[in-house]
C-alpha cells in the first residue's frame, strides 16, 4: 500500500511540475494577456483534476490490497487452525494404529499359542490311542494267557488224576501181593514149567515193576512241569496286568491333560475373539480418524489453492506498484553483466554502507552477499520443484556456502522497499524497487531479521535480513530474483556474477 502511494507521490510532483512549467511559460510569453492568466488558471484547475482522479484511484487500490491482505490473513489464520487439528487427528491416528497394530500383536500371539496347543492336543490325542492300542494288545494277551493258564489247569487235574489211579492201582498190587505172601510170587516163578518160563516170569514181574515205577515218575515230572508252565503263566498274567494298570493311569492322565489344553485352548480362542471385536472397533474408530484427517487435507488443500490465487492477486499488485521501464522520465539500458571500474550512484564516499571493496556491475548493482565460498545451489530455469515435486520455473538462483545460516544478506541497489512481509512460499520476503522497472527480490531470509518496512529508501550494501530457511525451503539459503516490470529474469544473465 505505502510503495502505491509513494509511485502515486512521484507522479503528482511530475504532474505538478509540468504544470508550474506551463505556467510559467504561459506567464513569460503574454505577461498582460488576460487569457494567458485565465490559460494558467485552466491548467492549475486540470492538474489538481488529475490529482483528485489520481488520488481516488491510489485510494481505491489502497483499499483492493488492503482488502486482499485481510483475507490472505484470515484465510492463513483459518489454515493454521485447521493445520492444528489435522496434527491433532494425526496424532491420535499415530496412537489409533499403534492400538490397532498392538492389538493384532496380541492377536497373532493368542493365535501362536492356540496353534502350539492344538500341536500338543495332537499330540496327546496320538499318544492317547497309541496307548489305547497297547492296552487293547495286553487285554487280548491276557485273554489268551488266561485260557493257556486254564488249559493247563486242566492238564494239571488231569495228570494228577492219572497220578492218583496209577498210583491207587500200584497200592492194590502192592496190597495184594502183600496179603498173598512172598510165597505167590515164589509160588509163581516155582511153578513154570521150564526154566524159558521161569526167566520169561521173571522178566514180567522186573517189567511190570518198572513200569509202574516209570509211569509214577513220569506223571510226577509232567505235573510238576504243569506247575511250572502254570506258574509262569500265572506271572505273565500278573505283569500284564500291572503294564495294563499303568497304561489305564496313563490314560487318564492323557485324558486330564486333554482336558486341561482344551480348556485353555478355548480360553485363548475366547480371547482371540474378543480382541478381534476389540480390534474391529480400533479399526471403525481409525478409518473415522482416517476420515476426518482426509477431510482437514482437502480442506487445507483447498484453503491452500485460495491463498495461491490470493498471493497470484498480491503479487500483480506489487508489480504494478513498482516502476516501469515505460517510465517516461528514465532511460533504459539492458544490462550486459560486465563488471566496471565506473561506479554508477551511489558512490562509497556518500554511502555509509560501502567500504570500497564491493564489485559493482554494470548493471549498477553488486552481490548480495559477502561471505566466502557462495555457489549456485540451483540457478534459474525449469525444474521439479523440491518440495511439491512440481515441475516449473524457478524465477530466480539460490545461493549457498557452508555456514550460510544467518548471514546478512544486503541490498544489491539503491531503492524503495515495496514489498516485507512473510509470504507463505518465499518465507521471510523483500522485494525492492530500483527504477526503471526493475526489482531485486530476497526471500527465506530469518524470521525476526527484516531491517526493512514497505516503504523505506534503502542504499546499496543496507543490511535488509539474514540468510534463512522459511517458507517452501529445504535448507538455508538466499533465493534472489530480478524482475523487470514484474515478470522474472536470469539474475546471472547481466544483472550479477558470483564473487570471485
Amino acid at each position: 500500500m505505502t510503495a502505491t502511494m509513494s509511485a502515486s507521490k512521484l507522479r503528482r510532483c511530475l504532474l505538478k511540475a509540468l504544470a508550474l512549467f506551463v505556467a510559467l511559460v504561459c506567464c513569460l510569453s503574454f505577461p498582460a494577456a488576460a487569457t494567458g492568466e485565465d490559460s494558467t488558471e485552466q491548467a492549475d484547475e486540470g492538474t489538481s483534476q488529475q490529482e483528485k482522479e489520481q488520488t481516488t484511484e491510489e485510494n481505491t487500490t489502497d483499499e483492493a490490497y488492503q482488502e486482499l491482505e485481510s483475507q490472505y490473513e484470515k484465510l492463513e489464520q483459518e489454515m493454521e487452525k485447521n493445520q492444528e487439528k489435522l496434527d491433532k487427528v494425526q496424532e491420535s491416528l499415530d496412537e489409533q494404529e499403534k492400538v490397532v497394530d498392538g492389538l493384532g500383536n496380541q492377536i497373532s500371539s493368542t493365535q501362536n499359542e492356540v496353534d502350539l496347543l492344538t500341536i500338543r492336543y495332537q499330540a496327546l490325542l496320538n499318544e492317547q490311542s497309541n496307548t489305547e492300542s497297547q492296552i487293547e494288545l495286553i487285554t487280548k494277551q491276557l485273554g489268551s494267557l488266561s485260557s493257556q493258564i486254564e488249559q493247563t489247569g486242566a492238564a494239571i487235574t488231569e495228570k494228577q488224576e492219572q497220578l492218583e489211579v496209577t498210583y491207587e492201582l500200584l497200592k492194590q498190587r502192592i496190597r495184594a501181593m502183600y496179603m498173598a505172601g512172598s510165597g505167590s510170587t515164589l509160588e509163581f516163578l516155582l511153578t513154570s514149567e521150564d526154566f524159558s518160563t521161569l526167566l520169561t516170569r521173571t522178566e514180567l514181574l522186573v517189567r511190570v515193576a518198572q513200569h509202574d515205577n516209570d509211569l509214577m515218575a513220569t506223571l510226577q515230572d509232567e505235573v510238576s512241569e504243569l506247575e511250572q508252565l502254570e506258574t509262569t503263566l500265572t506271572d505273565s498274567v500278573t505283569a500284564q496286568e500291572t503294564k495294563k494298570t499303568d497304561l489305564s493311569s496313563k490314560t487318564q492322565s492323557l485324558e486330564s491333560s486333554k482336558s486341561k489344553i482344551q480348556a485353555t485352548s478355548d480360553e485363548l480362542k475366547q480371547k482371540r475373539e474378543e480382541l478381534k471385536t476389540e480390534m474391529e472397533k480400533e479399526k471403525q474408530e481409525l478409518n473415522a480418524l482416517d476420515k476426518e484427517s482426509d477431510e482437514y487435507k482437502a480442506l487445507i488443500s483447498k484453503q491452500e489453492d485460495e491463498l495461491i490465487a490470493l498471493s497470484a492477486q498480491m503479487e500483480e499488485f506489487i508489480k504494478n506498484s513498482g516502476s516501469s521501464t515505460t517510465d517516461k522520465d528514465e532511460e533504459t539500458t539492458e544490462p550486459d553483466g560486465e563488471e566496471t571500474t565506473e561506479k554508477d550512484e551511489p558512490d562509497s564516499k556518500d554511502n555509509p554502507y560501502l567500504d570500497g571493496t564491493e564489485t559493482v556491475f554494470s548493471s549498477g548493482m553488486i552481490f548480495p552477499l559477502k561471505c566466502s565460498g557462495v555457489y549456485i545451489s540451483s540457478p534459474y530455469g525449469m525444474r521439479t520443484h523440491p518440495i511439491t515435486g512440481e515441475y516449473k520455473l524457478h524465477t530466480g538462483t539460490d545461493f549457498c556456502a557452508a555456514g550460510i545460516d544467518g548471514k546478512t544478506v544486503y541490498a544489491v541497489k539503491d531503492g524503495e522497499v515495496i514489498y516485507a512481509a512473510k509470504h507463505k512460499a518465499y518465507g521471510n520476503f523483500v522485494i525492492i524497487d530500483h527504477g526503471k522497472g526493475i526489482s531485486s527480490c530476497y526471500a527465506h531470509m530469518q524470521d525476526g531479521s527484516m531491517r526493512v518496512s514497505v516503504g523505506d529508501k534503502v542504499q546499496q550494501g543496507q543490511p535488509i535480513g539474514k540468510v534463512g530457511d522459511t517458507g517452501y525451503s529445504t535448507a538455508p539459503h538466499l533465493h534472489f530474483e530480478i524482475r523487470v516490470d514484474g515478470s522474472t529474469v536470469n539474475p546471472m544473465s547481466g544483472y550479477i556474477k558470483l564473487p570471485g
